[in-house]
């Protein structure tokens, strides 16, 4: 008796606790995104996914992308703040910010997409993500910004493989340490 009580209790918990997560998501929009109309317009745009996922998901997917989540929790935010508390020239701080948003916007766009009809896949942004940290370390944020801006270009418009978005594309892997 207790234990279908605990489970009953738990289960209850859990479906608070997922559904008001959802809902914080779905109601507002962060002011650090881009705007919520912008998104809108590019999910209205595309026919084919609009026919298969709501517009719901897809602004779900939106947010996960910019603000992290369970499974890839560096969102495209966090790795843009890092880059920029970490580039001391304020001109360069400039032009990071700017080319993080309009990469970030392209890559969201595709990204929240459902998986058959978009070229941008998870893979891709936790690569992105890694390789930008890892830029810093090599004080070559905007050489490696401008790279990736390139091949979300070349994704897009279907001149780039999306198996060809490897690890080793911006940084080879050390063969004595394959997690560096």
């Amino acid at each position: 008796m207790k234990i279908n009580a605990l489970r009953s209790l738990f289960t209850l918990i859990f479906v608070l606790l997922f559904t008001s997560g959802c809902s914080n998501l779905k109601d507002q929009w962060p002011d650090q995104m881009p705007k919520r109309s912008l998104f809108l317009k590019a999910y209205h745009a595309d026919t084919e996914n609009k026919q298969i996922q709501t517009r719901e998901e897809y602004l779900l997917w939106i947010q996960r992308f910019y603000l992290g989540w369970e499974i890839y929790r560096n969102g495209w935010l966090k790795v843009t703040n890092q880059l920029l508390e970490e580039t001391t020239n304020q001109q360069d701080r400039k032009i990071i910010e700017k080319k993080m948003q309009q990469i970030g916007f392209k890559i969201s766009c595709e990204w929240a997409k459902k998986n058959k009809h978009r070229q941008i896949f998870t893979r891709h942004v936790s690569i992105w993500g890694n390789a930008l940290l890892e830029s810093l370390d090599r004080n070559e944020p905007l050489t490696l910004i401008d790279k990736v801006n390139a091949d979300v270009d070349a994704l897009l418009l279907h001149q780039l493989h999306p198996k060809a978005i490897t690890e080793n594309r911006y940084y080879a892997q050390d063969e004595n340490n394959p997690f560096l």
